[in-house]
Parts: C-alpha cells; sequence; structure tokens
C-alpha cells in the first residue's frame, strides 16, 4: 500500500475516534483491518470488579463483508482472562505484542493466529487490540509501523474517554448544585444536586438551549448568570439582587421563586472555562440555597437590634470590657465619659473615676478576672467636666468569644445623693437598688445568650458553608475535619503574624553559633513527619554522616527547614500523581553544607522562577498563602552567610539547595 494510503487509513482511525464512542470504534477497527487486509479485529479491554479480578469487555469488533463470522463470534463468546496464558499475561503487562497460534489457544477455538497489541492508561494495562491473521500472512515492517502509530492514536483516545469519565463522574456527584453551558448557550452539564434542586432530570434539558435551564428557577426563559457571563446585559444583571464580576468569574445572589420546595434565595459562583488557546469554552454555574442563612442573619440582627435598644435606652451605662480593651460601650456610658463611643479606651475609663477610687475599682476589676471575686455592686466617683458625680456600680463576669469579661454597668446617684438627708431617701435608693440588680441580670443575660451564639454561629457556620462551596461532602467524620481545621487555621494565622515580624524584623546576626544541620531536619521531622505519611508522601532522607556544623541560630534553620518542607508538601498534595515523593539530603561540598530539599510534583514555571523569593508573592489561592515563606527563609540565610538555590529536577518537580558555609565544627 501507499504512503498515501498509511496516511489516509491513520487519519481515519483518528476521525472515527472523535466521533461517537460506539460507532466511531468500529470505523476505526476497520480502517485498521482493510488496510492490514485481515478478517477480522477487535478491541478488548479489561472490566475490573474489585481490585484484582477482572473480566474481559469487547469495545467493538470488525469483520470484512465477506469473512466467516463464526471466528469472530467464537472470540466473543469465550474471551475470557483465564482463556489466556499467565506467561502471554505477563508479557502484556510488560507491553509486549502477543501472537496467540491455533495450537496455543484455550476455549477460543479459531482458524487463525490471533495479535496481541496491549493499550496501557496511566501506566497499566487498560487492554489489547485483537488481530487475526492466517498461516503465513505476518505482517511487514510498514504493518508493524502503521501498527505502533494506531497503537499511540488508541491510547490517545483512551486517555481521553478517561479524562472524560472522571470529569463527568466528578460534576455529577459534586455535593452542591452545578450546570453549565457552552458558548452556543446549549446546557452541557446539570449534575444530580441540580436534579434533586429543581426536580428536572438532566436528560430533560441537556443540549438544549434558548434558556430551557432558567425555567426551574425562574418559571420563564431568561439569561441566567451563565449566560451573562459570555454575554453580558446590563438590564438582566440589574435583576439580580447582588452581580459582582472580578476577571472569568461571577459572584452574584438571587430570588428564585419556581423551585418544587418553595421560593429560595441562591448565593451563585459563575466562572467562564477556557481551552488551551485562552478561547472560552463554557461557562460553570454553582450555587446554594441561602434562604435559611439569610433568615437566621435577620433574625439575629432583630435580636441584636433589641438588645442594642434596651441598652441604650434603659438610662444606666453598659459596658463590656477586658484586661486589654473595650468590646461595647453604649450611648449612655459615653456620655458620662463625654466622648464617642469609638473612641474611649481602658485609659479613658481610669482617668473618668476618681483617683481616690481608682485603685479599688482596679483591684476588683483583677479579683473579677481572677475569678476570685463574686458579682458586686458598689459605689464610686467620677469626673464629669468641672464636677464631681457619684455612681453605682455592678459588675460580674461574663464569657464572650471564648475569653472571661466584665460586665459594667454603672447609673448615675449624684441626685440621690443629694437628697441623703431628705425623708424619701431610702425608698429611693431601694428603688435603684432593684432597678440596677434586674437591669443587670437581664443585660448580662443578652449579652452572654447572644454574644456567644453570634461568635460560634460565625465561625463554624462560615468554615462549613465555604466547604460546600468548594465540594466537600460534610459527613460527620468530614465534620470533625473542619473543626480541626478551624483550630489548624488560628495557629496558621498566629505563623502568618510571626512571620511578617520576623520578616521586617531587623535580627541579622543575633543568637547565632555552630549548629548540627542534620539535628534540625531531624528536629522538624519530629514534629511534620507523621504529617507527610498521612498525605501518602513517600520520604526519602539522606544526611550524611561527619557533617561539619554551620553558624546559624537552630530556631531559625529549623524554620526554613519547615517552610521548605511545606511548600514541598503542598506541591505534591495538588499534583494529582498516585505515587507522591519528597527527598531531604545533607552533604558537604566545596567547604560548604548543602541541604536538598525536593519533590516530584509539577515544579515552577519558568516565568515565575526569578519571582518566588519576592515578599508576598504566591501562586496558592486567596486565603491559603501569604508569599513570605520562601522570602524570609531566604533572610534567615544570608544572616548565616549562605544562600537557596532553586532547579526543577527530572523528577518533574522542584529541588531547593539551600547552602552555607561550614563553621569548622564536626557534629
Amino acid at each position: 500500500m501507499s504512503k498515501g494510503g498509511v496516511f489516509r487509513s491513520l487519519e481515519t482511525l483518528s476521525y472515527s475516534l472523535c466521533e461517537d464512542p460506539l460507532s466511531g470504534i468500529e470505523k476505526g477497527l476497520s480502517a485498521i483491518g482493510n488496510f492490514l487486509d485481515i478478517p477480522f479485529a477487535a478491541l478488548v479491554k479489561k472490566l475490573y470488579e474489585d481490585s484484582d479480578k477482572f473480566n474481559l469487555h469487547v469495545l467493538g469488533s470488525w469483520a470484512k463483508p465477506n469473512a466467516d463470522r463464526s471466528n469472530l463470534c467464537l472470540l466473543l463468546e469465550f474471551l475470557r482472562p483465564d482463556a489466556i496464558p499467565d506467561t502471554c499475561w505477563e508479557k502484556l503487562n510488560e507491553g509486549k505484542w502477543i501472537i496467540l497460534k491455533q495450537n496455543e489457544q484455550q476455549d477460543i477455538g479459531s482458524n487463525y493466529h490471533k495479535l496481541l497489541i496491549p493499550l496501557f492508561l496511566n501506566d497499566h494495562l487498560f487492554g489489547f487490540l485483537v488481530l487475526f491473521f492466517s498461516e503465513g500472512g505476518w505482517f511487514g515492517l510498514k504493518e508493524r509501523q502503521f501498527l505502533r502509530v494506531a497503537r499511540s492514536i488508541l491510547e490517545l483516545w483512551i486517555q481521553q474517554l478517561n479524562l472524560r469519565k472522571q470529569y463527568e463522574d466528578f460534576i455529577h456527584f459534586m455535593p452542591i448544585p452545578a450546570f453549565g453551558i457552552n458558548v452556543e448557550g446549549k446546557l452541557i452539564v446539570w449534575n444530580k444536586e441540580t436534579e434533586d434542586l429543581t426536580g428536572w432530570k438532566a436528560e430533560e434539558v441537556l443540549g438544549k438551549g434558548n434558556y430551557e435551564h432558567s425555567i426551574p428557577f425562574y418559571g420563564m426563559r431568561r439569561p441566567a448568570v451563565p449566560d451573562l457571563i459570555l454575554n453580558p446585559d446590563k438590564k438582566w444583571e440589574r435583576t439580580y439582587l447582588e452581580f459582582h464580576r472580578e476577571g472569568d468569574c461571577v459572584y452574584s445572589l438571587t430570588y428564585c421563586p419556581s423551585l418544587p420546595r418553595g421560593p429560595a434565595y441562591l448565593r451563585l459562583h459563575t466562572v467562564k472555562f477556557r481551552d488551551l488557546n485562552n478561547r472560552v469554552q463554557c461557562a460553570m454555574h454553582y450555587f446554594r440555597d441561602v434562604t435559611y442563612e439569610r433568615q437566621m442573619k435577620q433574625d439575629l440582627d432583630r435580636s441584636e437590634s433589641m438588645y442594642r435598644a434596651i441598652a441604650d435606652f434603659a438610662g444606666v451605662g453598659i459596658m463590656l470590657l477586658r484586661k486589654e480593651d473595650i468590646i461595647y460601650c453604649n450611648d449612655k456610658f459615653a456620655y458620662f465619659l463625654g466622648m464617642e463611643e469609638e473612641d474611649i479606651r481602658i485609659e479613658h475609663l481610669l482617668d473618668w473615676i476618681h483617683p481616690d477610687d481608682r485603685a479599688s475599682i482596679l483591684s476588683h476589676f483583677s479579683r473579677l478576672f481572677e475569678k476570685k471575686e463574686e458579682p458586686s455592686r458598689f459605689e464610686f466617683r467620677a469626673r464629669c467636666g468641672e464636677d464631681i458625680r457619684y455612681f453605682k456600680g455592678y459588675t460580674q463576669v461574663i464569657v464572650h468569644e471564648d475569653q472571661p469579661m466584665i460586665h459594667f454597668i454603672v447609673d448615675d446617684i449624684t441626685e440621690q445623693k443629694e437628697l441623703a438627708e431628705k425623708a424619701r431617701i431610702n425608698e429611693l435608693r431601694l428603688y435603684h437598688e432593684d432597678r440596677l440588680t434586674s437591669l443587670g441580670i437581664m443585660a448580662a443575660g443578652i449579652a452572654h445568650e447572644l454574644n456567644q451564639p453570634l461568635n460560634t454561629i460565625r465561625v463554624v457556620t462560615d468554615g462549613l458553608l465555604f466547604g460546600r462551596d468548594q465540594g466537600w461532602d460534610l459527613d460527620l467524620d468530614e465534620l470533625y475535619d473542619h473543626l480541626e481545621m478551624i483550630s489548624r487555621q488560628v495557629v496558621r494565622m498566629s505563623q502568618v503574624i510571626q512571620n511578617i515580624r520576623d520578616f521586617a524584623r531587623d535580627e541579622q546576626g543575633k543568637n547565632l553559633g555552630e549548629v548540627d544541620l542534620n539535628s534540625a531536619v531531624k528536629n522538624v521531622f519530629s514534629m511534620i513527619g507523621r504529617q507527610l505519611e498521612a498525605h501518602g508522601i513517600e520520604v526519602r532522607k539522606d544526611l550524611s554522616v561527619y557533617l561539619p556544623t554551620v553558624w546559624a541560630n537552630m530556631h531559625r534553620l529549623e524554620q526554613v527547614i519547615m517552610n521548605l518542607l511545606v511548600n514541598a508538601r503542598q506541591a505534591l498534595d495538588g499534583c494529582g500523581k498516585e505515587k507522591k515523593m519528597l527527598w531531604i539530603k545533607t552533604v558537604m561540598e566545596d567547604g560548604h553544607v548543602i541541604l536538598e530539599v525536593g519533590d516530584n510534583a509539577t515544579g515552577i514555571p519558568e516565568e515565575i522562577l526569578s519571582k518566588i523569593f519576592d515578599p508576598f508573592f504566591t501562586t496558592k489561592e486567596v486565603g491559603k498563602g501569604t508569599g513570605l515563606g520562601l522570602s524570609i527563609s531566604q533572610s534567615i540565610v544570608a544572616e548565616c552567610k549562605g544562600r537557596i538555590d532553586v532547579h526543577n529536577n527530572h523528577e518533574g518537580g522542584a529541588t531547593f539547595r539551600v547552602i552555607l558555609p561550614a563553621s569548622g565544627g564536626l557534629t
């Protein structure tokens, strides 16, 4: 056959596989069979029942029009894993082509030899291409070259099918509703959660345009956010309660009156997807029901407004304070101090109290914080302008944001003092006593009942709702994971603050001494070694014996090692590789001690390789990185007269080399 015939056959095979998988494979096998002039061909895959057992499944078959199909039918009927000898399976798994001759075949009676060409998916045997040929009909050089190219085309097609399946499974089983449209406005994705929310099955709407996807939500055909992100229309954008663009994303809020479970408010996140040529291909639309959340917020706002109304119109000053600052102060207390509420500080409160009473009140506050004193009432004097006025105070400790706070209520009793010699003074005092007691208990109870749930709801629900936005399945175990994540984020925020301080602080050369680099490595692994194992990372340590010491600060050197290991772990978590590797090595080279940390993740793009040590430069998502880790590490190493080099390694990941001058001592 001519070279043009080879190209036409390969072209037919390629175009056929781009069609519908069922009809396309038949045409593709036809192109192979006709080119090789053989009677039969079939494509077979391994179909696993569990991790070990599998059956053989014929994806497609072809027979020459005038061929006896009984041979092919026998193959399709009797083809089983045990019909192929174990030695053949071993060779197929090694990527070798296998010929099953007539006298070697088991249970698949045939008058032909069969050539089995293995096909691989992700380094595992996917199946094989079966070609029937007669005695003496073995293929020549041209045919074998043709088959090698055809095999590559089939494996690329298999990879494409596999990616499509993974994508469809991911979208379909996401725990949040999602749908997508292409640039023509036709629906291409409608996952199970969207089916449950709308009551419309995917088969009812997929492939349809003309705003069909809007009917379940609005009861009418109208542009939805995916349509508007592809084709902006200010008139329709204004119909949304919120509509905010950020690059290729739109964040919005809408009211949907036609959902089967009743009207609902939906928080929407819509994004444009682009191909490798940066052309827009489709718009994906993710959303969640925030009706209950909005109702809860409204209820909490009403409760808070009620509390503030009680506090502001009670006629007494109410303050919530801790040791360092004032958390809340109502209008009446601000009036007593002669200041605006937002300007009041602890020092202003102390200056307001009369100097002769200040020490006793401070002592009383200290005992309350130490839980050595019960709630109490007392009188004190305070300066109001040029006058000295008398106040009665009520104090008790409450818990706010998991910290002890003093609830401080004061009432101006100057007029009562002036009526001390009048007949009704005792009655007025009793009245104020009772009023302070009732109001104090009520206000303190409201503060405790509102502020504590407000804080708890804010922290926990924000974390859980964010998890839903990211598609997490919130079962019981995962709920515990979220709670642990909250704790870890607190530690992480503390670390970020400390990192910023370290970066800004001029501490070069302080507290340096001879440090064993191997000991620093071991200390860090004692803290995060198990974490690396839990992330499925294989760690290889190669620490040189008799390594010279370096002139450094042990704790700051551990910080450098920690930053490099955590960066490698995060890169491995997101690389998608089945086998994740991380290695750390120490060695002596040319009078320098070298620490090498490498991984087999995805490496660092060349265009940003020169920027990774810049302060605040990060490739992580917003909220997941500060961009200070490597910058601080470089500063620490520079203090020790060393440097950090980085390059992409042959494993596909990145390798960082910390190069420090040896101090002369030996470990």
